[in-house]
């Protein structure tokens, strides 16, 4: 390079850099009209079951409730959590009343006994009646990271009291107090462990964390990093796993042991640095890896993420749910606001991405869950609990990219 060249390249690399800020901030203008003006309107009328109080778990490719299904107790909160953090940042007022109702509903149909301290049941009927009494820890997560926005909307000291007493069920009944984490279920059926639960309660417990400091939260957090860490974190070749055993060993089946997804390795991207802000910790060395894997190994030929990867970094699943769009929006906001200068880019492909191959089909407010390797849908229903993927992904992309909305955190 000559010295000429020297003295351009900054200037180039800056032009780039803006080039891609302002396609980042138009994209989450983008994604976020569509969010606000036909999502959540959606979700909050065809998508309410205004007679029980409660989400419907789904609708059909006509836009009505499919009223045939078992309502789970983690769509559910998903959707308690969408609209108490729409309230919360005045992007859907209406959204206050409407958490607060389901979360009353939440209460009534899905507890069979003991308060939170007997858990929460799977699934319930159209009318409430249970239909799964499983005590599902994927679940009792989300549940907890409802209750978390619930009380930072409206201060009502009842539901961090209600947040612990969950806690204190999660820790008695799926606390694998031999080797660390949490089984799956109660009861156990399969002791064999996976990472997603506790990535979603690493999401609570910030969340409760920053609704309500200084109650211990962020050392719960801080256990499950230490775990993610030492156990589900493969330093070569820089993998977050799947599936392991109950002792964190390799998992029995050959294929589980293998598979890595990138869609989770974004969303642990955002949650690293979520917990590094309120913990002060340096994770920068598994932000890094992570994010590398995801976008090395996990994006096919036309942008779209894989949902399966394999540790050799060969596809395992040739095909693309809607989720890790947003996890990859979500993660490249953490490095933009990190100052990476390729952030900005990634994080409006993965936004546009979402609007060219996913929503408004298969009508305006909707959309596609997952896609075939040529794009064709594979679900034949549009799932409620994707919205909080959506939902999330849209505050985050506001705030990295939008000077005019309030701070989603």
């Amino acid at each position: 390079m000559t010295n000429r060249d020297k003295a351009i390249a900054p200037d180039l690399g800056s032009s780039l850099s803006s080039s891609g800020l302002t396609q980042a901030r138009a994209s989450a203008k983008n994604f976020n009209h569509w969010l606000i003006s036909k999502a959540l309107p959606l979700w909050s009328t065809a998508g309410f079951d205004a007679r029980r109080g409660c989400f419907h778990e789904r609708l059909d490719w006509s836009g009505g409730p499919v009223g045939a299904v078992p309502r789970r107790a983690m769509a559910q909160a998903r959707q308690i959590y969408v609209f108490a953090h729409a309230a919360y940042l005045g992007w859907f007022p209406e959204g206050a009343r409407l958490a607060e109702i389901a979360l009353d509903s939440l209460l009534r149909d899905f507890r069979d006994g003991g308060g939170a301290m007997g858990g929460f049941a799977f699934s319930v009927d159209a009318e409430g009646a249970p239909v799964s009494k499983v005590r599902d820890a994927y679940a009792h997560a989300f549940i907890l990271f409802a209750l978390a926005w619930v009380y930072r909307l409206n201060g009502d000291s009842r539901l961090v009291a209600m947040a612990d007493e969950t806690i204190a069920f999660i820790d008695a009944h799926l606390e694998d107090r031999a080797h660390g984490g949490l089984f799956d279920q109660a009861p156990i059926e399969d002791r064999c462990k996976r990472q997603n639960p506790h990535m979603h309660l690493l999401e609570s417990y910030l969340a409760l964390e920053v609704a309500a400091p200084g109650k211990g939260y962020i050392e719960r957090a801080k256990k499950l990093v230490a775990l993610f860490q030492d156990r589900m974190f493969l330093a070569d070749p820089g993998v977050l796993l799947e599936y392991f055993a109950q002792d964190w060993s390799a998992h029995p089946d050959a294929v589980k042991r293998r598979i890595f997804e990138p869609g989770h390795h974004f969303e642990w991207v955002w949650l690293l640095r979520e917990y590094e802000k309120l913990s002060g910790e340096d994770l920068q060395f598994w932000i890094k890896r992570l994010d590398h894997s995801a976008r090395g190994a996990g994006l096919s030929e036309n942008g779209l993420v894989f949902d399966e990867v394999a540790t050799d970094m060969s596809v395992l699943k040739n095909s693309h749910r809607i989720w890790p769009h947003t996890e990859g929006a979500k993660a490249a906001v953490a490095r933009h606001l990190l100052g990476d200068a390729d952030a900005a880019s990634f994080a409006s492909a993965m936004s546009d991405a979402l609007l060219e191959n996913f929503l408004d089909r298969p009508f305006e407010g909707g959309w596609i869950d997952q896609l075939d390797a040529a794009r064709r849908p594979l679900v034949g229903y549009v799932p409620a609990s994707s919205l909080y993927h959506l939902f999330l992904a849209g505050a985050e992309l506001s705030r990295g990219f939008s000077s005019e909305e309030r701070s989603a955190l």
